[in-house]
């Protein structure tokens, strides 16, 4: 039996493998300690890319394809019932600057995980050089590079120490053995590693162990430095525990996920977080967006998403209410992701004990149980982010003490601050809570987690009508009480009642001109929940003044969040584009911004069409009024 080959150039070709290859997988689980699954293999399989150098490529004389550590984990994992597609892509000579170039190809290859093996070029000293090829600075940073540019799409990295060189390797350019150079390159990838939680294989431990323990390494390699058939089963061996875990978790829950002959009950236990959209009255949660993403990552499987989450809680108030709000919908798949409260009222080790206690419980009625670290938070000096860290530590380690998937939500997000700042707070509704692109995100990483499969949510959008009780009312005929930004606040009674005449309107003037944005802000506060309205309009001017970019989106964020309900949908909230009312520049360059910042809110937003050259009443009346008329029919 041989796989597809896949229409590649010859450095990323998938491995080929054989009988003879999985006669000797065989023996690799024997030896690695890896136990077969029982659960018959969904046809879809996991997609592993192996990056590295000319010792991931793996061929050479006396080394063949089949030969190679990539060939032998896929032919492995697939005795072991894990289906798994690896695709080598290891290239000779190459440094961690050199893959970071050629990243883009691999990441169109659409991996699940990748591995990642460098060091033995990037610390070796060339004949009449005094330095290594690449800094061991540059090393480190450009290690956090692939391993940040891999998490925040999703794609689980897997680090790995390059093996030890034999004892009578030649020296270098400055006549050191190359072990000096690599054993400091070695320790850089393991920080790397330590710090971004991030799974280690370290082969160059597992090769000195070996030594130690009397095996001559050059048996193990073809020069010196290259493994040979034997170094490269031992590489495999080392591996497959690191690649094991988690595709037996996604394939077990996916596979039962199948069986059910029911809508599968999902419960999602957590605070605030999961419990309410915090600020846009509870319309939509990440709870709601996982049904669609396992719905998605599972075709033919019925979700039934249960948010059993509220505000405010711990652990502790979690355990006091398990029964009732999530073992009693007896469900096949319970996710828990409680800490943002913990850590201002729960010690860490109560925090790990009543985690263990939950996915007992949860275990003891037959439920698959998914923990996930909380997303992280703009610091403040109750919550700082530093504290935060050793809470999602505890996560994981009871995620391992208890084999059981843990859904990394901090780290994810963590990866997209490293790499663009702007891009992660805009997935932030404010300090603690995400807004709904955070929520989307935070689902697709439950789904990964849960089936092993990677969805895309990005065509969720927002619910509809925009306006259900604005419409309600009108359809009704009763009173409708509008709170509206100029120049909106004139217009809004005639645009309502042309489509309902004689339908009572009393709007309120919320006046803006010459005010900054954080005045506005401000203000929201002050007028929306108190006077609890049915239709909130926000216009917010184009010379509306903010200090920075970060002024502006964090005083932008909290307008919308003072304009809805604080708990469930009580008022509609329209968000109105400024191009609406002044059509002419955007001296500020925050149009795009703007759309961004509404999309990502779960709002609807009146826009100016493109090309339109309408007044602002008319762009209203229209957009309201294509609201109105499914509701007429």
């Amino acid at each position: 039996m041989t796989p597809t080959v896949r229409n590649v150039p010859r450095s990323v070709r998938p491995v080929r493998w054989n009988r003879a290859t999985v006669i000797v997988a065989v023996g690799l689980l024997a030896t690695s300690g890896t136990v077969s699954g029982d659960d018959r293999p969904l046809s879809r399989t996991t997609h592993i890319v192996t990056l590295g150098d000319s010792i991931t490529k793996g061929e050479r004389s006396g080394v063949t394809a089949e030969q190679t550590f990539a060939s032998l984990i896929e032919s492995s994992l697939l005795v072991a019932g894990r289906p798994a597609r690896v695709t080598n892509v290891g290239i000779g000579g190459e440094r961690t600057d050199q893959a970071l170039a050629r990243l883009g190809k691999v990441l169109a290859l659409k991996p699940d995980v990748v591995t990642i093996m460098y060091g033995t070029n990037d610390s070796y000293v060339d004949q009449g050089q005094t330095a290594s090829r690449l800094s061991l600075g540059r090393y480190r940073d450009n290690l956090v590079r692939l391993v940040t540019e891999l998490l925040r799409r999703d794609i689980r990295p897997v680090l790995m120490t390059e093996p030890r060189w034999a004892d009578d390797a030649k020296p270098n350019g400055v006549g050191e053995h190359p072990n000096v150079r690599l054993e400091k390159y070695v320790e850089a990838c393991r920080e790397v590693a330590a710090l971004w939680r991030v799974a280690l294989v370290d082969h160059f431990a597992r090769w000195t162990r070996a030594r130690t323990d009397g095996v001559t390494l050059r048996d193990w390699t073809t020069d010196g430095c290259h493994p040979n058939p034997g170094g490269h089963r031992v590489l495999a061996a080392t591996m497959l525990p690191a690649l094991e875990i988690p595709l037996g978790h996604s394939t077990r829950i996916r596979e039962r996920m199948l069986r059910v002959d029911r809508p599968v009950r999902v419960v999602c236990f957590g605070d605030s977080v999961t419990g309410v959209y915090y600020h846009t009255g509870s319309r939509r949660a990440y709870t709601a967006m996982l049904g669609l993403a396992l719905e998605a990552a599972v075709p033919g499987t019925r979700v039934r998403a249960i948010n059993a989450g509220i505000s405010g809680h711990t652990t502790a108030d979690g355990l006091s209410r398990i029964d009732k709000d999530v073992l009693a919908h007896k469900p096949d798949i319970v996710t828990v992701m409680f800490g943002l409260n913990d850590m201002v009222r729960v010690s860490p080790a109560d925090y790990r004990k009543n985690l263990i206690t939950i996915v007992g419980r949860c275990r003891k009625i037959g439920a698959e149980v998914v923990l996930a670290t909380p997303n992280n938070v703009i610091d403040t000096p109750r919550r700082p982010t530093d504290r935060l860290v050793e809470y999602c530590d505890v996560v994981r380690s009871v995620g391992r003490d208890l084999d059981v998937p843990v859904c990394d939500c901090f780290r994810g997000y963590d990866a997209i601050r490293h790499h663009d700042r702007k891009d992660w707070r805009l997935l932030m509704s404010d300090q603690i809570h995400p807004n709904m692109d955070g929520h989307r995100r935070i689902a697709r990483q439950l789904a990964r987690a849960i089936t092993g499969r990677r969805v895309r949510l990005e065509h969720v959008h927002p619910t509809e009508p925009a306006i259900p009780r604005t419409l309600s009312l009108l359809k009704a005929g009763r009173p409708i009480r509008v709170l509206a930004m100029p120049p909106f606040d004139a217009s809004i009674a005639r645009v309502l009642q042309k489509l309902k005449p004689g339908v009572q309107v009393e709007v309120t003037r919320w006046p803006v001109s010459g005010q900054s944005l954080k005045t506005i802000e401000r203000e929201a506060a002050k007028r929306v929940r108190s006077m609890k309205p049915d239709l909130v309009l926000v216009a917010v001017p184009r010379n509306a003044e903010a200090a920075s970019r970060e002024e502006f989106i964090n005083a932008f964020s909290w307008i919308m969040n003072h304009s809805l309900s604080f708990s469930y949908q009580q008022w509609d909230c329209v968000m109105i584009h400024p191009s609406v009312v002044d059509p002419d520049g955007d001296k500020a360059g925050r149009d795009k911004l703007v759309r961004r910042l509404v999309r990502a809110q779960d709002l609807h937003l009146v826009d100016r069409p493109v090309g339109s050259r309408d007044d602002s009443v008319k762009i209203l009346e229209h957009w309201i009024g294509r609201q109105w008329m499914p509701e007429s029919r």
